[in-house]
């Protein structure tokens, strides 16, 4: 089942509430390097792709919901975040900066390698970790991702960590 984090719509259905979404993404949830996300951990226990999704999904709500252009809020969304590789062990392999700072521009470089993007939908990519990259956003559709991001982030911490407690019994690691 693919659906959102927090939502009740199933996706991979043809659904009203679906239907057109999959139409404006479905082209990149097939191809092989976005499917390359499923190999990445993001936030938690949500994997690169699902934390994509969720952030695409919403992101397409919100712009629908203010008549922005929730074709280029869907698309972008399901490409901001592809950097194709692991983040919590990156930074300390390649003696980079943060990743927080610098994985917009990747992620902006990889979707652009692979396919055809929109200004609009540049702008959401490379902005969407404002206030750390600095750029100021031009859009209105970046602001949107700007918070859908963040709230798909701390839902996801969550949610990684309500799972840790329930499996474990605790938020604290066993010392061995």
């Amino acid at each position: 089942m693919l659906k959102a984090i927090g939502s009740k719509v199933d996706l991979s259905t043809v659904n009203p509430d679906s239907e057109e979404y999959l139409s404006l993404v479905s082209d990149l949830m097939e191809s092989d390097v976005v499917c390359r996300m499923k190999d990445y951990t993001q936030h938690g226990s949500t994997s690169t792709f699902q934390h994509c999704v969720n952030v695409s999904y919403y992101n397409y709500l919100i712009c629908k919901l203010f008549s922005l252009n929730a074709r280029a809020g869907a698309r972008a969304g399901l490409l901001h975040d592809l950097f194709l590789y692991d983040w919590h062990t990156h930074v300390v392999e390649k003696g980079e900066r943060l990743h927080g700072f610098t994985h917009a521009a990747t992620a902006l470089a990889n979707a652009k390698q692979h396919f055809l993007l929109s200004e609009l939908e540049c702008d959401i990519i490379e902005k969407h970790m404002f206030p750390l990259n600095i750029a100021l956003p031009r859009y209105r559709e970046t602001v949107v991702i700007i918070m859908v991001d963040k709230f798909c982030g701390l839902l996801e911490t969550v949610a990684g960590i309500k799972y840790s407690i329930k499996r474990t019994g605790s938020l604290l690691r066993k010392s061995t």
